[in-house]
């Protein structure tokens, strides 16, 4: 299951901010990059069950790595529109620009909360 996280930085804190939400998705890579290995080794000495549950964790870990980078996106998205609008409200839309749209849940019904958004698989 998903839940969204929302808080607030300062908006010359927000490139680091951004950053550090990246690193999650080195760090899952470095898990890649494990499970990927396991995944040839376990298929080089034929043991296909083994390799079946690797790559079902491997595709779990991907998934992860997916909406992680999807997120910062949307928020580094909000960002570059806010530093290019400088801080001006969208008049259509009465919010400010760093709120951006999301579309990372295909099918399900949510509410998107104000303010950037972040959010973290569980």
């Amino acid at each position: 299951m998903r839940v969204k996280i929302s808080y607030g930085v300062d908006i010359e804190e927000a490139p680091e901010e951004i950053e550090e939400l990246f690193d999650f998705v080195y760090r899952k890579k470095l898990n890649v990059d494990k499970q990927l290995d396991l995944v040839e080794r376990l298929l080089e000495e034929r043991d296909l069950q083994a390799a079946i549950v690797t790559m079902d964790k491997l595709r779990l870990t991907l998934a992860k790595i997916d909406n992680r980078i999807a997120d910062v996106s949307n928020i580094a998205q909000g960002y570059v529109n806010y530093m290019q609008n400088e801080g001006a409200n969208d008049a259509t839309e009465g919010r400010s620009s760093v709120d951006t749209p999301r579309d990372d849940l295909v099918g399900e019904n949510t509410e998107q909360p104000s303010g950037g958004t972040y959010s973290e698989e569980t």
